[in-house]
């Protein structure tokens, strides 16, 4: 696999604003739930959400935290197996302190009307920490990427 294709991968996550994020549900037996998040991209390459308190995510993640966060190439909608699309395996993180106003500076770079929802149901940013990425950019085209090429692909 060529640092063009590994660049292509981080690059439909960079594009893209939002992603399908499934989690192992702590209140139905680990079945998976999936729900759309928006994120950004940390200098690390790790995604931040904005979860509340309230949200299943929140309580799913506080339980088990590895995750998978999707996403695909919405040019693909009409044939989407012929797309592009990559599910980075991720381990979350709620960063406190520094660590913490980091990640919402991160986050609010990317998307500023969310800050006015920092004081409402207890929202908080969380750290995907990418552990390996599955990336598939069509038929017969498809591989991983460990943390480290993941990371010196951005």
């Amino acid at each position: 696999m060529s640092d063009s294709t590994h660049r292509d991968v981080r690059a439909l996550f960079a594009h893209e604003r939002s992603a399908v994020l499934s989690s192992a549900h702590a209140g139905h037996g680990g079945w998976p739930y999936a729900s759309t998040v928006p994120y950004a991209i940390n200098d690390d390459g790790d995604f931040v959400v904005f979860l509340s308190d309230i949200a299943e995510h929140t309580r799913n993640l506080l339980a088990e935290p590895r995750a998978t966060l999707l996403v695909a190439d919405p040019a693909a909608r009409d044939a989407p197996q012929a797309g592009a699309r990559h599910a980075a395996m991720v381990r979350a993180v709620r960063p406190e302190g520094v660590a913490a106003e980091a990640a919402e500076q991160c986050y609010f770079q990317r998307f500023p009307e969310a800050a006015s929802m920092r004081q409402s149901h207890g929202f908080a940013a969380w750290v995907l920490m990418v552990e390996r990425v599955r990336w598939i950019a069509g038929f017969g085209a498809m591989g991983w990427l460990d943390r480290d090429a993941w990371q010196q692909a951005g």
